[in-house]
Parts: structure tokens; sequence; C-alpha cells
């Protein structure tokens, strides 16, 4: 049974990881003969000898450590036992050595190559970096909130063969393969992670929209199977391609088609806007934008923005969300009902839920 077990164990591991427990096990195998055998040589001679002891001196005899602390006296013991013991130990110890080091050396070069098994939970996977800026850019908003600043990012890209310097230095993970693959979404953890990006695989290019839409209707056949949520923001190249992506039901969806448009008019029309745009939707300077499903109903939206106004802290409600129609500067007789969002521009999302709290109690009392 244990044989068994320790079998399957093996078959799991790469050709150097077994290497290296093949040795170790022969280590700790030859550790227990040369000391059981020490123990019998010398036992009449070393008042005292214990079989630990034995076993004890047979491992720093193996390991070349030699404290001096027990020494076979008896020909047997010296010739027999102690000899065997230096050569034996000696050739292990290289051995083993040579074995770790491969070991290592293959297990970074697979986690280089991308072909090593995700193990981690609650982890980012990219799905595609159309070029080494791009994804960096992506890292350094992301890993600029406090709630994604340590998480473990893996990137699933068949774009290159190896993953490149910068994105090693930033302690990036990497699946080598198509992310359309399910085998390779897989051995990324795709159903233990807690987010998926899903960029075009080349910069401006409508037709990856099809591999795009592909992948987000993979990913959620995989959070159907496995019950597990899986929160997916897809970017399109092309608006014309929209109405196909609402089918893949990814959670979100950012379209790069005409935004340069836009923003150059309206540096046009407003030189110097272009700043204020950018702090808006950076996660790395000033206030930022919060959607946030309140608890709060049968309120009016200017009750809460008076609220807002006269809190302490920097925040402004600007808009509300109902029925997925989002509506910037709303009424003023606009109401807040059950499932409605707001759109919140502040430093940070707890200060408006102090606020909540603060309604909350006043309505009790």
């Amino acid at each position: 049974m244990l044989f068994a077990l320790f079998k399957r164990f093996l078959s799991k591991r790469s050709a150097s990881s077994v290497k290296t427990i093949n040795v170790l096990a022969i280590a700790a195998g030859l550790n227990l003969v040369f000391g059981v055998g020490y123990y019998f040589a010398e036992r009449s001679v070393n008042e005292g000898l214990t079989l630990v002891d034995s076993i004890w001196w047979a491992m720093v005899t193996m390991t070349t450590v030699g404290y001096g602390d027990l020494y076979p006296q008896t020909f047997v013991g010296r010739f027999l036992i102690a000899y065997p013991c230096f050569l034996v130990g000696i050739g292990l110890l290289g051995y083993l050595l040579a074995a770790v080091t491969e070991s290592l050396l293959e297990r970074v070069s697979k986690r280089k190559k991308g072909a090593m098994n995700i193990t981690a939970k609650n982890h980012i996977v990219i799905c595609n970096s159309p070029n080494v800026d791009k994804t960096l850019m992506l890292l350094d908003e992301l890993q600029g909130t406090a709630t994604y600043k340590d998480r473990t990012i893996v990137i699933v890209s068949n774009a290159f063969d190896e993953l490149p310097e910068p994105l090693q230095k930033r302690g990036i993970l990497f699946v080598k393969g198509l992310p359309i693959n399910e085998e390779t979404l897989h051995q990324a953890n795709i159903s233990q992670c807690d987010g998926v990006f899903i960029l075009p695989e080349r910069i401006g290019d409508p037709s990856c929209d099809a591999q795009t839409y592909a992948i987000g209707s993979v990913i959620e056949l995989i959070e159907l199977e496995t019950g597990n949520p899986i929160k997916t923001v897809v970017e399109l190249v092309s608006t014309s391609n929209l109405r196909m992506m609402h089918r893949a039901n990814t959670d979100g969806i950012v379209l790069s088609d005409g935004i340069n448009e836009r923003m150059i008019v309206q540096e046009f029309l407003y030189p110097g806007i272009r700043k204020t745009f950018e702090q808006l939707i950076t996660n790395q300077d000033g206030s930022q934008f919060y959607v946030h499903a309140t608890s709060l109903t049968e309120i009016s939206f200017i009750e809460l923005q008076i609220a807002a106004l006269n809190h302490p802290v920097n925040m402004v409600l600007i808009g509300i969300v109902k029925q997925d129609k989002h509506i910037l500067n709303p009424p003023k007789d606009t109401n807040v009902d059950a499932g409605d969002q707001l759109i919140i521009l502040a430093d940070k999302l707890e200060d408006f839920i102090s606020i909540e709290e603060d309604i909350k109690r006043k309505r009790i009392a």
C-alpha cells in the first residue's frame, strides 16, 4: 500500500525530482545500514554506545562532517564499516548535490518558459501580452490598489518562448500557450483565480476580437462547471464587435476603438483636460471612481449628495446606475431604489460606507 502510494507520488514528479528523491532514499537506507553495522561492531569496545549514537555517527561520516565524538576502534568497525561509509558518503554527497542543482535549474527553466503548473490561488490571470510596455502599464495600475498590491500575477501567452526580463523582475508567473485552450487555462489554475484580464493578441487589430470572445466564452464555461465566480474583463479593439462580446457574458468590456479620437477632440476644445482624465483613470494618483452597490433605499440622490458634502473627507457623488444604465449628474428628484449603484469620486470607498452607516443609525433612532 505504502509502496503504491510512493510510486504514484513519484509519477507526478519531474525526472530530476525523482532522481533527487531516489538519492535521498538510498542515502537514508545506507545511513541506517552503516549505523546498525557500526553498533554491532563497536558496542563491545565503546561503553554506553546506543543504536541512535551509531546512526548519528553514520550520518556525520557520510556527510564528511566528522565531529570526532565517536570513532571506530575495531578492525571490522574501521575497515568493513567506516571505510565503505567514507567512500559511499563522498560519492552520494556529490551525486546528491548534482541532482539538487539539476532539479533547481530545471525548475527555474520551466518557470521562465511557462511550463509549470500554477498552484497559486486568488491570483490574477492576464491572457495575452501584446507587448511588454502595455503589460507593465496594466501591472502598475493593478498593483497601485491596496487590494491587489501583493497579489500573484500570471500571464498566459503564446507570444514569447520565455518570460521577458522586465516581467521576471516583477515576480510575474508565466504559462506558455494559447489562452483559448482550456488545458492551458487550467494550467494557470484559472478556476481558483480572483479575476482575468483578456487583452488583444495584437494592438489595434480587430481580428483579435474573435479570439478574445472565444477566451471569454471558455472562461465563462469553466466558471459554470466549477461554480467558482471568475471576474473577467476584456479589451475589445472594434466597436462593431461589441454585440458579439456581450454574448460571452463577461463581467466588463473596455473599448479601445475611438478613445484616442475622442480624447484628442476634448484636448482641442479644452487644452490640458487630458491631465484631468489621466488622474481619474489611474490608481496611482488622486481620487478614484467607485461604483458602489448601496444598501440604502427610499432616499433621494440629492440627500446622499448633501450627506457626502457635509462629510469631513473629500467625496462627491456624481452619478447613479439604474438597471445597467449609467446616469451622470442625474436629476435632483432621482430616488435611490433597491439594486441601484452609486458612482462616487473619493479617496477611498470606506468613507462613503461610513456615511451609509450614519444614515442607517439616524433612521433607527
